[in-house]
């Protein structure tokens, strides 16, 4: 009996050191598993911007600082400001080419390669005011489209990680009271609405934008448009010009562009990909509160500057602005089958919402 009793306290050891030992084992694959998940991945991204660039710049930023935290570090964006890595014009082709795993910029860069890279730009004459380019984008297919225009680049286009409120419609050194003051005139700007301003008689000239403030000092231009009134405000387009006209009927907003390397998002798992894809939403909707704070303080610096006229455009300018601008997108969707694709979808999008915002849409009640 005593011999048995002896047994069964032995079977009794051996099985639950057999149960720990397999514990143990278990918990030291669980281990590994999450040691592996642990070792960060390292993005290398650059934007199209200047660092501490408000509007373009900064939602980058905030990007990587989100998705650092949302993952636990798990992923880690290494943002660098305009040309530290690649020429700030050149992201398109470095996230391409694998060079950088992630790109900030604006799609209206890329027109001269991808004509209807403009429209997700926005950049053209009543284009779609922000509610409507977001629901487009989100709810009306324009992420599917942008998604099309770049396929067989090894790009994946992932949510704006910002969006720009209306831009200034012009800083000029000379008065514009009316179309014709177009005439003759040296303006810098980009895209669709140059070929805009040429039907009007204006002398077009592109030029980046580090370049577009001595150049209007030098007078090489007599007018430009380039930005928000926060954006504008930091390149002291008032300390020259004596002139703000509004509003940026040409540019009503933009989404700003986020661009990954396909092989970079393919490596990442699903869980990651989901965060991302957050992080952009959150950053998007950070800058666009921050914009509407920023633009406002700017534009009661503008109005308040010695020596500077801010005026708005008359009712029977934006009519003919609008005019000429249906003519040069209808000229370039006859020449273009995406870019007729994509402009039909922004059409068709805009007359579904456009009834209802007309009924819904409140004048603002400014106090006195």
């Amino acid at each position: 009996m005593k011999n048995k009793i002896i047994l069964i306290i032995i079977l009794f050891v051996l099985v639950n050191a057999l149960i720990y030992l397999m514990i143990q084992s278990d918990n030291k694959d669980r281990l590994d598993v999450a040691g592996k998940k642990s070792v960060a991945i390292v993005w290398k991204a650059q934007s199209s911007y200047s660092a501490g660039l408000p509007q373009l710049y900064a939602p980058a930023e905030h990007f990587a600082e989100e998705i650092e935290k949302l993952t636990d570090g798990r992923l880690i964006v290494k943002l660098s400001p305009g040309g530290a890595i690649v020429p700030a014009l050149k992201v398109f082709d470095a996230v391409s080419a694998g060079t950088l795993d992630m790109g900030f910029t604006w799609a209206g860069w890329w027109l001269e390669k991808f004509p209807a890279a403009v429209l997700f730009a926005n950049s053209y004459p009543n284009g779609l005011q922000m509610r409507e380019m977001l629901g487009w984008i989100y709810t009306g297919g324009g992420m599917e489209l942008w998604n099309e225009l770049y396929e067989g680049q090894n790009i994946i286009v992932l949510p704006p990680y910002g969006m720009l409120g209306s831009e200034n419609f012009c800083w000029s050194r000379k008065p514009i009271e009316s179309l014709d003051d177009f005439k003759g005139l040296k303006f810098r700007t980009v895209g669709i609405w140059g070929k805009c301003l040429e039907k009007l008689g204006a002398s077009v000239v592109s030029l980046p934008g580090a370049e577009v403030y001595p150049s209007l000092e030098r007078g090489v231009i007599d007018a430009c448009e380039f930005g928000t009134p926060a954006i504008d405000r930091k390149f002291g387009f008032q300390e020259i010009c004596k002139y703000l006209l509004l509003p940026g009927i040409h540019e009503l907003c933009a989404p700003l562009e986020t661009l990954v390397n396909e092989k970079s998002w393919e490596k990442i798992p699903d869980d990651l990909k989901y965060k991302v894809k957050i992080a952009l939403r959150d950053s998007s909707f950070w800058a666009m509160n921050q914009a509407l704070k920023e633009d406002a303080e700017a534009m009661e610096f503008f109005r308040n500057y010695s020596g500077l006229t801010v005026s708005k455009l008359s009712p029977e300018m934006m009519d003919e602005i609008v005019k000429i601008g249906d003519t040069v997108l209808k000229e370039s969707a006859e020449k273009d089958e995406m870019f007729a694709k994509v402009l039909k979808s922004q059409i068709d999008f805009r007359k579904k919402v456009e009834p209802y915002a007309e009924l819904a849409r409140l004048p603002y009640p400014y106090a006195e």
